[in-house]
């Protein structure tokens, strides 16, 4: 049986701060009078990086299931990929792979 992907972020990270304002910037965008899946990207963001900052870590296929039930067919599996792997360079470097975007300050 294969374990499921996660993302790691030590408590001491050198861009944990960086990734705590991300988090605030991604929640200042959502607007509660659009629909979710017009928001779904960044309601995937913020999922991530909720519990990559709460839990130093998060197990990629639990939170998938986790908004899928909360989403049900609103769900998008693609952006949360992209979710998971913007964060995951953010993590990595700073968002050097990254295209468009507001980046990390």
């Amino acid at each position: 049986m294969s374990t499921s992907p996660t993302i790691g972020l030590d408590i001491n990270h050198p861009r944990r701060k960086q990734l705590e304002r991300k988090l605030i910037e991604y929640r200042a965008r959502l607007d509660f009078l659009k629909p979710p899946e017009s928001q779904m990207d960044t309601i995937c963001k913020i999922a991530v990086l909720e519990k990559l900052l709460d839990d130093n870590g998060v197990i990629t296929h639990a939170l998938s299931q986790e908004l899928f039930q909360k989403y049900g067919e609103l769900f998008n599996p693609t952006l949360f990929d992209n979710a998971c792997n913007t964060i995951i360079d953010y993590c990595d470097t700073g968002g050097q792979n990254i295209w468009g975007g507001t980046g990390l300050e």
